[in-house]
C-alpha cells in the first residue's frame, strides 16, 4: 500500500489494516468519525467517510499537485477553502479542488455526513495511466486543468451519471472494495474527460459574513424553540434582507427556514417523548405547536407513526 495514506489522519486512531486498506477512528471536537483508506491505483486513494459531529479539520497533503474528488451521499458539508470562500456539498453532489486551494476546516450543518473522497496525486499517475488504460490514453493533468481555468475548485450538481458512479461504492463488499474502487476511478476519469466544463452552472459561493448570521439566526430558532419567528422579523432583527435570508439558509442548510425547523420540532419531541413523561400536549407547546392535532399530524409525516405510537413502540421498559 502507498505510504502516503498512512499520513492523512495524523490525529486518528488506527483501528484495522491489510495490506491494501487501513482504517481510522477520528476524533472531531463534537463527536465521532471513521475512515477507510484504500489505495487503487499509483498515486490514487479512496477514502469513505462517515461522521457524527458538526465541525472536522483535515489533515492537509504536503504536496500540491494533488487532485480531490468528494461526493456526498447523506448530510451536508461547508468547505471553508483557502482563497476564503464557501462551499456546500450536498447529497448527490461532486466537489473537485486541487490542494492549492484545499478546504482548511469542514463544518457539517446537520451534524452527519457519509462521502467518498478520492485523492489523485497527479504526478504519480501519470506515465501510469496507459497501463490500465492502453487503448484510451488519457493526460491526468491536462485534464484536471480543464476545470480550474478561472478557479482552483469545480462544482457538478447531483446527477444520475454521478449516482451511478458513485452508489456502489457505498454498499460493495469489503473484500471487493480495492478492485471496485479502482474500476470505479478509472470511470470516474472516463466520465471527466467528457464532461462540459462550460455547460456546468457553477454554485453560488457564499460571504463568510452572510453565513456567520445565518448560523446565528438558526441557534436563535433552535434554542428558542417554542417560539415562532416570522422571516420579516428575522430578517430586521439581524440587519439582513428577507430574500437574502431565505436563500442563504437553503445554501448553507439544504431546506428552506421552515422545513428545517419543522423536521428539528419534531426530532427534538421525538427525544422528549422517551426522556420525559410529560403529555403529549405539553411537549407540542414546548416544541411550539399550539394545536396538538398540527403537530401529531407533522410527528406522523416524519416518523410514520403518531406521537403515542411512538413513545410506546421505544421508550424504556
Amino acid at each position: 500500500m502507498d505510504a502516503s495514506a498512512f499520513s492523512h489522519f495524523s490525529t486518528g486512531t488506527i483501528i484495522a489494516r491489510d495490506n491494501d486498506h487501513v482504517v481510522y477512528r477520528l476524533d472531531p471536537k463534537d463527536g465521532q468519525g471513521n475512515a477507510s483508506v484504500y489505495s487503487v491505483l499509483p498515486g490514487v486513494e479512496v477514502i469513505s467517510f462517515h461522521f457524527q459531529t458538526s465541525r472536522y479539520i483535515p489533515t492537509l497533503h504536503s504536496k500540491r499537485n494533488i487532485l480531490e474528488l468528494n461526493h456526498c451521499q447523506e448530510g451536508r458539508a461547508e468547505c471553508r477553502m483557502k482563497d476564503g470562500c464557501l462551499q456546500y456539498i450536498g447529497e448527490g453532489d461532486l466537489f473537485m479542488n486541487t490542494m492549492s486551494n484545499h478546504s482548511h476546516c469542514i463544518e457539517l450543518p446537520l451534524g452527519h455526513y457519509k462521502g467518498i473522497n478520492i485523492t489523485i496525486d497527479l504526478e504519480k499517475l501519470t506515465g501510469q495511466l496507459a497501463e490500465y488504460l492502453p487503448d484510451f490514453p488519457i493526460d491526468v493533468s491536462e485534464l484536471a486543468n480543464r476545470f480550474f481555468v478561472n478557479d482552483e475548485c469545480y462544482f457538478i450538481q447531483a446527477k444520475e451519471e454521478i449516482q451511478h458512479i458513485f452508489c456502489g461504492m457505498y454498499s460493495v463488499p469489503i473484500e471487493a472494495r480495492t478492485a471496485y474502487y479502482r474500476l470505479k476511478v478509472l470511470e470516474v476519469l472516463f466520465y471527466l474527460y467528457y464532461f462540459d466544463v462550460a455547460g456546468e452552472n457553477q454554485k453560488k459561493f457564499y460571504a463568510r459574513q452572510q453565513v456567520d448570521t445565518i448560523k446565528q439566526i438558526k441557534k436563535k430558532m433552535t434554542e428558542e424553540i417554542d417560539r415562532r419567528f416570522t422571516i420579516e422579523e428575522l430578517a430586521q432583527q439581524y440587519c439582513i434582507s428577507p430574500t437574502v435570508l431565505k436563500a442563504t439558509f437553503k445554501g448553507v442548510y439544504g431546506v428552506s427556514i421552515a422545513a428545517y425547523m419543522k423536521e428539528h420540532r419534531v426530532r427534538q419531541a421525538a427525544s422528549m417523548l422517551l426522556q420525559t413523561r410529560q403529555s403529549i400536549g405539553d411537549i407540542a407547546s414546548a416544541v411550539g405547536y399550539k394545536s396538538q392535532s398540527k403537530f401529531g399530524a407533522a410527528f406522523k409525516e416524519i416518523y410514520n407513526m403518531s406521537p403515542l405510537e411512538y413513545r410506546s413502540k421505544y421508550e424504556s421498559k
